[in-house]
């Protein structure tokens, strides 16, 4: 007993050191875990808006298009001979099955910025459908480009890149040829300023 009472120290000190080495241990591994999860979020963030981005992007081509078929807007020989109302449903539907990773994985801000920019393609849709909208082509294209930009400028805010502080640098650099002819009949020649239209529900999509 005598020979334990005197061995106590030492074993508590080894004990305590073994203690202090597993906490310090353990502590490292969970920042690190806490590290890699969070790069694997933000990797898989950036991919949600570049996906995002061009089935976005692939739905706008079929809207100018369509327009173009319409006679609305200028013709683009570059995109597909040909397109039908039902290539827009389908882009549609690509968009917002993207748009669910954003919504998953998107800050609030960039959600909002998504959400105002696919509001303005609506408009789009409605006009390169023979539908009538709140705003002419032209307007409805560079309200467009602003959103566009927009989402660009805080997702690159967002992901730590350094804007470029080039006025219109995120611009839609076809929206000047885009607009050069006015909106189909009926499409009312609003300020672009003015608050967005409810264009459709609002559900799942948006």
């Amino acid at each position: 007993m005598q020979n334990f009472m005197e061995q106590l120290p030492a074993l508590i000190g080894v004990l305590l050191g073994a203690v202090g080495t597993y906490s310090v241990t353990a502590l490292t591994e969970r920042k690190r875990w806490k590290r890699q999860l969070a790069t694997r979020w933000d990797e898989r963030r950036v991919i949600a808006y570049m996906e995002y981005a061009h089935a976005v992007k692939k739905t706008i081509s079929i809207c100018v298009k369509l327009a173009a078929q319409r006679d609305v807007g200028v013709e683009l020989n570059f995109l597909a001979p040909e397109y039908a109302e039902s290539d827009l449903a389908a882009a549609e539907e690509e968009r917002t099955i993207s748009w669910e990773a954003v919504l998953l994985f998107g800050s609030d801000e960039a959600i909002a910025a998504g959400r105002r920019w696919h509001e303005a393609v609506f408009r789009l849709e409605l006009i390169a459908t023979g539908q009538e909208a709140d705003l002419s082509w032209d307007l409805a294209i560079k309200a467009t480009s602003r959103a566009r930009g927009e989402f660009y400028r805080v997702v690159k805010r967002e992901i730590g890149m350094k804007e470029t502080g080039t006025p219109g640098a995120y611009d839609w650099q076809l929206s000047t040829f885009l607009g050069k002819l006015p909106g189909p009949a009926g499409a009312k020649g609003l300020p672009a300023h003015e608050a967005p239209p409810k264009l459709r529900p609002s559900g799942d999509g948006a």
